[in-house]
């Protein structure tokens, strides 16, 4: 009678302790689905900035290659460096990857696709910052070769009203040398080129299906509405 005592009590421990693990799994997948939700509208707009950028990048690089700098095309360039030669600053959902990663929760996960999806996912996310970190060091280079050209005094400090095309006098380039303005076009065009093939082609629409497909998963599996 001890022995089966003990025994149905190790069995209703077992129960309840796997009955924990179960919930919290399916907590972390509840979880997981709600970053997923946030990264994929993230990446809707991410989509739309970075095309934005894109043409505003190529912009510069025709003006330049046309070789015609007029006071019109010089204002053109102003503001087209200063609004889109920015970094790329879009930052994923974490929150759940991090939780998983650090308190061993992957190994509650036991459906093989759900957990295979969530890694596969992660992955992505990896070459996605791989990506958008080389973007950004082109971004600087160009950045750094435009203080060569564009002269900060002529950009209005009215934040107030603030506009990109809002400046204090005629802008003018410090220096109209053509292997200055070349090298810049140069480092402004491989950029875009990254953003239009690397960014938007590939890593944006790669990242956003994914996070679709695994949400299905996630909610197929465990029930979720």
């Amino acid at each position: 009678m001890l022995f089966l005592a003990v025994f149905c009590g190790f069995l209703a421990e077992y129960q309840l302790e796997h009955t924990i693990e179960h919930n919290r799994e399916k907590q972390f997948m509840k979880s997981m689905v709600e970053d997923l939700e946030k990264d994929i509208q993230l990446l809707k707009d991410e989509s739309q900035l970075v095309m934005e950028q894109f043409n505003g990048l190529d912009s510069i690089v025709q003006i330049i290659n046309e070789g015609t700098l007029g006071k019109s095309e010089v204002r053109k360039i102003y503001a087209l460096q200063r609004k889109f030669l920015y970094p790329i600053t879009l930052e994923l959902i974490n929150r759940t990857e991090i939780q998983l990663k650090n308190a061993g929760g992957m190994r509650l996960i036991r459906n093989k696709e759900v957990s295979d999806s969530i890694i596969n996912y992660w992955q992505l996310k990896e070459r996605f910052n791989d990506t958008k970190e080389a973007i950004n060091g082109h971004r600087i280079k160009a950045k750094d070769l435009s203080f060569s050209l564009f002269n900060n005094k002529y950009y209005s400090k009215e934040r107030v009203r603030f506009t990109f095309d809002d400046f204090h006098g005629e802008p003018e380039l410090i220096t109209k040398q053509p292997a200055v303005l070349t090298e810049f076009a140069n480092r402004v065009s491989h950029t875009s080129e990254l953003l239009l093939i690397n960014y938007k082609h590939r890593r944006l629409d790669i990242l956003e299906y994914s996070a679709t497909r695994l949400i299905e998963v996630i909610k197929k599996e465990y029930h979720l509405k």
